[in-house]
């Protein structure tokens, strides 16, 4: 949770970085902001800063997605690193505002100054009353954790769950060694021991060898730990959310495990996502 205050600084942090970089790809591609969630209804303490960015697309654009999907790499995260710059506190989804069920307050449009996307943002009024959205587009593995999964997602989820195009598991990942001398070797080449991506990814890796599968096999938070042909994926804060349609079908993945927030300390919670139906997850598109 930010206190109201500090959520309007992240999103005067956002319009400005948009303001000085609107002029260089990808900033060049968005065309529209808005904030909604429960900073847009006023809520003195929200969650995460929920923000939409709708952009254009274009033959770079095109180039670039196919190659981030091809790598597993999550292909808004320049454009995402280039509005924050480091700072925490924001969830972003893309292009789903024709999608969405719930009301988009706009911050800014292409062709609008930063003052107009200021004074907008400032408009929008605190309500003591307000408080976070009604629990839908809610599944059972959600529990405990829907806050740290975005509303947009969570419906892609309970939409792909209903239709049977995957299976949804939670899981509850213990801590413990990895025994691989491998893989032991690419976590300590990606991260400190003392980040949570660490601790995430140790859980991951030791989980797949207690099963007899080879962590060699497998693709980790964007990277593959040996080989380019890889059927285990696994995630972390669905940074790589949007390609996991792709993984379990063009790249024949048979599960993908999404640390939902990983943390120094408190319990790694992880859905477990494996394929159902193919030919739907294949036409399926995860905002």
């Amino acid at each position: 949770m930010v206190k109201r205050e500090r959520a309007v600084e992240l999103a005067e942090h956002v319009l400005r970085n948009l303001h000085d970089g609107q002029h260089e790809w990808p900033l060049s591609l968005v065309t529209e902001v808005h904030v909604f969630g429960s900073f847009a209804r006023g809520a003195l303490v929200p969650h995460d800063l929920d923000i939409n960015l709708e952009h254009s697309r274009g033959e770079r654009w095109g180039r670039h997605m196919a190659s981030s999907l091809a790598y597993g790499r999550d292909p808004y995260t320049s454009m995402r690193q280039l509005l924050t710059t480091g700072k925490r506190g924001y969830q972003f989804v893309f292009e789903f505002r024709e999608q969405a069920d719930f009301d988009m307050t706009l911050l800014w449009r292409r062709g609008d100054g930063l003052d107009t996307a200021l004074e907008r943002l400032h408009a929008i009024q605190a309500d003591p009353t307000a408080g976070r959205a009604s629990r839908d587009s809610m599944l059972a593995e959600f529990e405990g954790i829907d806050q740290w999964i975005p509303r947009p997602y969570r419906e892609v989820l309970c939409e792909a769950a209903a239709d049977k195009s995957v299976q949804i598991e939670r899981i509850l990942l213990p801590d413990a060694l990895v025994t691989g001398g491998l893989a032991a070797e690419h976590l300590d080449r990606r991260w400190k021991q003392s980040s949570p991506l660490y601790r995430a990814a140790t859980a991951v890796v030791s989980y797949w060898e207690q099963r007899g599968i080879d962590p060699g096999q497998c693709h980790l938070h964007g990277v593959d730990i040996r080989d380019r042909e890889t059927p285990y994926f696994a995630g972390f804060s669905l940074r790589y959310f949007r390609s996991v349609p792709a993984c379990l079908t063009e790249f024949g993945g048979v599960e993908w495990l999404e640390v939902v927030h990983p943390t120094r300390t408190r319990p790694l919670d992880c859905l477990r996502i494996l394929p159902l139906d193919r030919a739907k997850l294949d036409h399926a598109t995860w905002h």
